[in-house]
């Protein structure tokens, strides 16, 4: 018998028109590792949060799910949420107390369980995950990668079957997020708990998967072997969404086993032996590499200039911002790079006068407008439409809205909100646009439309400073690089030279991309 079996699941929002899942059946047997993928607004999360009803969106559900054979509807509030854990995309969004040790006991003592079985089984799941060094940390001092291992450890305290995983990594530096991975499989292998997971960084997570589903449209497009889907993906109109080794194993001639990871994707190359270099200008990784810029050299001067620039939230707290130099111009794409707690969303407050430096100068020449991590913080309204007023029709075309204009702002997927909210703040015609993880939530065809987007608003004058940990997207769409650490700007430099230079952060894809270039392509026609 199938652990979880699904049938002709179906699910239509309140406030839209169309069905958000259309007829979904599989089964998904104990033990296995499943990744969820597919265009964001395919259905993904609607999906997942189906396995938990208490966390269901508001709308009309047709079929059935079925855990061991039971209705997972007629299951009680305290089976559901014993059995089945979830971990939300935001680490924020699921932390309810002050305190890690009491977050780890939340769940237990909201089980009338006994204090001894309550300290026996935090203090064994608190030194199985590593994190006895911040046991009576406060919870809102941790970083993000921290907070999404806390939460995942919160769950797993309460002995799950099934863990459900929504874009876990998607706020969380490279690092964070692979280290995350890893105890997420480590779980998997050392327990025999089921994992259903949705991601976009597909080059890491696929080589500890079973099995991988897409869905298209709210359908099940694919589902089955890895290797399987992925081969047959790189031929459909999903090809983008693949993992970077895999579509380069596409555009090649293709010959052997599909490389689904980095390490896989540098054998695969050391076996093929050097590409000619005769190829080199071709679009790789979703990246063109054109001999010169494609917009126009602008008249620029500095829209940005930070000198000195100190910040502490706290007056005997530490400096979160040391020291800042910072300069950029009109018209540029800059990236804030860094790991979780580096100080870069600091950084983007502070350039948004939100929050005031108390020592150094910031001069700011134009009107800014701040795109938040947490997005929703912006929707006021009970649609679409309503919070984008009198917007133009151009605009809703260049950004692809039309079709989500009816619906709520909170019952649009990741990606559809970010797109939603950066059309509301662009409705203020800004002259610098800060943008906190502008990439969250969203599959690689929409950061193709995110970033022509942004180049476009770049060619008309606008300054873009982006915080961001999608060094995939950074390195084709922006200008120049910089790299905090511990709240200063450690690095700084032209894109090509960043991803050359700084090769212990700049990891995992950007890793593969480095290899691809010293193996078959010649640095000087490629951005890596």
């Amino acid at each position: 018998m199938a652990q979880i079996e699904i049938k002709n699941l179906s699910f239509k929002y309140k406030t839209s028109d169309k069905e958000t899942l259309k007829k979904v059946s599989l089964c998904v047997e104990k033990g296995q590792f499943i990744v969820v993928c597919g265009k964001s607004g395919c259905g993904k999360t609607t999906f997942l949060r189906c396995f938990k009803p208490q966390i269901r969106p508001a709308g009309n559900i047709d079929g059935m799910i079925y855990y061991t054979g039971e209705n997972m509807e007629e299951m009680t509030d305290e089976d559901q949420a014993k059995k089945i854990g979830f971990v939300m995309q935001n680490p924020e969004h699921q932390i309810v107390t002050d305190k890690v040790w009491h977050e780890l006991a939340f769940g237990l003592e909201n089980f009338g369980e006994k204090s001894e079985h309550i300290r026996a089984k935090v203090a064994e799941i608190a030194e199985y995950f590593g994190i006895t060094d911040w046991y009576y940390e406060d919870t809102d001092c941790l970083s993000g990668g921290q907070k999404q291992l806390l939460n995942l450890a919160s769950i797993m305290v309460m002995g799950p079957e099934v863990l459900v995983l929504d874009e876990p990594t998607a706020q969380l530096d490279p690092i964070a997020a692979e280290k995350f991975l890893d105890i997420l499989k480590k779980i998997n292998e050392d327990f025999g708990i089921t994992v259903i997971i949705s991601e976009h960084r597909l080059n890491y997570v696929l080589q500890k998967a079973d099995k991988m589903l897409i869905l298209d449209m709210g359908q099940v497009e694919k589902y089955g072997d890895v290797r399987e889907i992925v081969k047959k993906g790189l031929y459909m109109d999903i090809e983008p969404l693949m993992p970077v080794p895999s579509r380069i194993f596409g555009k090649s001639i293709g010959q052997g086993e599909v490389p689904i990871s980095v390490a896989e994707g540098r054998r695969w190359l050391e076996n093929q032996g050097k590409i000619q270099n005769k190829k080199a200008g071709k679009v790789i990784e979703g990246i063109e590499t054109p001999k010169k810029k494609d917009r126009k050299t602008l008249d620029f001067q500095y829209s940005v200039v930070c000198k000195d620039i100190w910040f502490r939230y706290e007056k005997n707290g530490r400096d979160i911002v040391q020291g800042l130099n910072l300069t950029v111009k009109r018209g540029e794409i800059f990236a804030i790079l860094g790991g979780n707690g580096a100080g870069k969303t600091t950084t983007l407050l502070l350039l948004s006068k939100i929050l005031k430096a108390y020592r150094g100068k910031l001069k700011i020449d134009g009107k800014t407008a701040l795109l938040p991590q947490n997005v929703q913080i912006l929707f006021e309204r009970e649609t679409v439409s309503e919070e984008l007023g009198h917007i133009s029709d151009k605009l809703i075309k260049e950004m692809k809205l039309e079709g989500l204009m009816r619906m709520h702002p909170y019952d649009l997927s990741g990606g559809e909100q970010q797109k939603a909210a950066l059309a509301k703040i662009l409705l203020k015609d800004p002259d610098i646009l800060l943008l906190d993880e502008p990439t969250k939530g969203m599959d690689n065809i929409f950061k193709e439309e995110l970033g022509r987007l942004l180049k476009s608003l770049a060619a008309r004058g606008k300054t873009i400073i982006i915080v961001s940990h999608d060094l995939d997207f950074c390195g084709e769409f922006v200008d120049r690089c910089g790299l905090f650490a511990n709240g200063s700007l450690i690095s700084i430099s032209d894109v090509r030279e960043f991803f050359v230079n700084n090769r212990f952060y700049t990891t995992t894809v950007a890793k593969l991309a480095r290899e691809i270039v010293k193996n078959a392509y010649k640095m000087e026609d490629i951005i890596c």
